[in-house]
């Protein structure tokens, strides 16, 4: 459970910068089953946002695959994340999104990709990413 609430906060803590302002709601279920949500008003670059900037909080994410575009994408992308044991510093990312409009909605699945011996290593989280633009970012 430590590791999913850990997961949950890095995943949606996102430096603010100008920008357009985004409502996002995430709700991912763990291991465990539980269903765990969370709500923050996080900046993303004007006119653009997609699930690796949604992820940011994962550390640096990189697209390993990508089909479509911004209005209705699948993508698989591997972020690694500083800070972390090095057995558990890799996750796979694989999910779908779409951007309509003000409204940006994703799926998406968290695996380890580590040793799956390892404590943690057989780690696996799903769950959605629901935002909607409510206003502008200012500069800090």
């Amino acid at each position: 459970m430590k590791n999913i609430n850990f997961l949950l906060l890095v995943f949606i803590a996102l430096p603010v910068f100008a920008g357009d302002l985004w409502e996002v709601t995430s709700t991912s279920v763990g291991p465990d089953g539980k269903p765990a949500s969370y709500t923050q008003k996080n900046c993303f670059p004007k006119n653009s946002v997609d699930p690796s900037q949604m992820l940011g909080g994962l550390g640096n994410c990189i697209f390993d695959q990508k089909s479509g575009n911004v209005s209705a994408m699948t993508f698989s992308m591997t972020c690694k994340t500083s800070g972390m044991p090095a057995e558990l510093a890799s996750m796979k990312v694989t999910g779908d999104a779409s951007l309509n409009g003000n409204r940006f909605d994703m799926r998406y699945i968290i695996t380890v990709s580590g040793n799956q011996d390892a404590p943690g290593g057989d780690f696996k989280m799903s769950g959605n990413a629901e935002a909607r633009k409510v206003g502008q970012c200012d500069e800090r």
